[in-house]
């Protein structure tokens, strides 16, 4: 690990707590998650963890890992991911078009920002499916499937 020294040549160029906490938080689509509500610092060898997120009145925080967090200006911390939480209560699509249903529930890898599932429910009768990452083909406004729908409940029987 390379040891940067403080000095009054380079103090202009560091940052200090205050320049993160309070300020609002903007994910790699540009819109706004929250407010920087903690800094996470690893008090073994000093190095920048991460950061807490507040995302407002009831609702649960966020933390985030400094490999997600792209730049802090004076502004705003900006991060290089959208958050997967985020996808709750899209509409998901299969290939052809028929609406799956709606998120429900994220299953992440390893508390990370990957998606392993996604949960949604079928018919009147509500049975939870879950559905594996490789059957994303990609998201946006909607979660839309590389495959059909009856194929996925299919899989599930």
């Amino acid at each position: 690990m390379v040891r940067e020294k403080i000095s009054v040549e380079n103090a202009g160029e560091l940052i200090t707590s205050d320049d993160i906490l309070g300020k609002e938080v903007i994910d790699a689509e540009g819109d706004f998650i929250g407010i920087a509500e903690s800094v996470f610092i690893n008090p073994k060898n000093l190095d920048f963890v991460g950061i807490s997120i507040d995302k407002g009145f009831l609702k649960k925080g966020l933390m985030i890992g400094k490999e997600y967090v792209k730049n802090i200006t004076p502004y705003a911390v900006f991060l290089n991911v959208r958050p997967a939480y985020l996808l709750k209560g899209m509409d998901i699509f299969d290939i052809e078009g028929e609406k799956v249903g709606s998120v429900k529930e994220l299953i992440l890898r390893d508390n990370k920002n990957q998606i392993k599932k996604i949960i949604t429910s079928l018919g009147m009768l509500k049975k939870r499916i879950e559905i594996d990452a490789q059957f994303i083909k990609s998201i946006g406004e909607n979660v839309f499937l590389n495959v059909k729908k009856r194929e996925i409940i299919q899989l599930m029987r």
